[in-house]
Parts: C-alpha cells; structure tokens; sequence
C-alpha cells in the first residue's frame, strides 16, 4: 500500500537497482596496489574501503596509524580528524609524524590535520567536508569515541562516501571497548585491525591477513617468547581456535 503524505498525493517510490552476475564480474574496479608487508597483511583494498582500528592504550595503535597513513599518502590525500590531541596541534602528534615518516617535506601535502564535528550547524562538518570537490581520498575518525559517534552517523558518512562513485576509504578508531556499537562497526567494515603489544593483527576481506609489526623491538620486549608465534599469525590473545 502506497504511503499518502499530509496532502493526500501518493509518493512516487524510486525502484530498487538490480545488478546482474555478469555486470558485477565485469566491472572494472579500482584497487589499491599495495605491495611488501602492506600486501601481506591488508591484500589489495578497494578505493571505498572501511577500516576498523582498535586496541588498548600505548599499544602501538597511534604509531600503526600513522605509518598506515604515510604509505597511504602515495595513493592519495589523507584527512585526519583528530578529536583526542588537540585537533593534531601537539607535540605527541608531531613525534608520530616524525616517527611515520609524515613530517618529511614532500609529504606536506599529502595529509591535513584537523578537528571536524559529526554533526554541528555552526560549522563544518566531517561529512561536509567530504562531500566537497577536490576533497580527500582517505578520512581518519580519531576516535570514533571522543567524536560521539553513533549508529546512525557512522551509516550516514559510509552509505554516502564509501560507495564506488564516491571512491572514499573511512578509517575509523575505536578505544578499547566492546559494546554493541563498536561491534557494529567492526562487522561492517571491510578490514579490521586489533593492535596489542606493538603488532597490529588483521582480519581483511581483500586478502593478506599476516600479523603486521609496527616496532619490532618494541613487539619483542612485550610478547617475549611468544612473538615468533604472534608473528606468524599463530597465537592471538582472546581469538578462538
């Protein structure tokens, strides 16, 4: 039964679009030639690609986004939406760009810092942002938390950005909680990291899928006899057999 507005005139529905199998396998789609140990670790991830990032504090986390971000860069523009250290204007962030490769003068412009409400009608926001001509490849949610975040936001940036003509990937970052929303979000993304000790460990649809070690010597004092284990992706705390 048709819904009738206020006025009484029926709405005019839009279709649903199909796709047939053979469209969708003869599509020429675009994805990222990662190579070496991001190759190993995420595969080959598509241009509208969502990644979730999650671990405990002085884990590693800030450091493996960072250096995600540098190799990143040679793909594209990253924003940064950092909402936990002072929009990126401190000096934590400036040790990670240094540490990341980030602060090179060639990468200038290849990654803008900033603090973009979710929602806010006095100034711009992350979405808005986004939605303008020119705007960035690849956008990092810092954290999903501190930004408040919800359901309904989280779908509302993905359904509109990360579709094949919009061709955004989202990065967001999530504290170490396991509530339903944060579930939500890791179950809907396409590649899912949980940093712990300094190795980061990866669940990709697009491949991959080894253990990827942010600080090698840093992995090796926290894991102890267990990090050839962890590294070879046999041994993960909390994963089941």
């Amino acid at each position: 039964m048709e819904q009738l507005p206020t006025g009484g005139t029926p709405v005019k529905k839009k279709k649903i679009k199909h796709l047939r199998p053979s469209q969708i396998l003869n599509k020429e789609r675009i994805l990222y030639p990662f190579e070496g140990e991001f190759l190993a670790s995420f595969g080959r991830p598509e241009k509208h690609a969502k990644w979730f990032i999650t671990g405990p504090s002085y884990s590693g986390k800030s450091s493996f986004i960072f250096r995600l971000c540098n190799y990143l860069s040679q793909f594209g523009v990253i924003d940064y939406n950092n909402h936990e250290e002072a929009g990126g204007d401190s000096q934590t962030v400036a040790e990670k760009l240094m540490f990341s490769g980030l602060g090179e003068k060639e990468k200038e412009s290849k990654i803008r810092l900033y603090k973009a409400p979710i929602e806010s009608a006095t100034h711009q926001t992350f979405l808005e942002r986004l939605q303008q001509r020119s705007s960035a490849n690849f956008a990092v949610l810092d954290s999903m938390q501190h930004a408040e975040l919800n359901k309904k936001l989280y779908l509302q940036l993905t359904d509109q950005l990360c579709t094949p003509k919009k061709g955004k990937s989202l990065l967001f970052i999530s504290h170490w909680a396991k509530n339903d929303f944060t579930l939500f979000v890791k179950h809907d993304c396409d590649i899912k990291i949980e940093v712990i000790g300094f190795v980061a460990h990866v669940q990709s649809r697009y491949g991959g899928n080894k253990p990827f070690v942010i600080w090698p010597e840093e992995a090796k004092k926290y894991w102890g006899k267990k990090f050839t284990q962890v590294v070879a992706g046999n041994y993960w705390p909390g994963r089941k057999k």
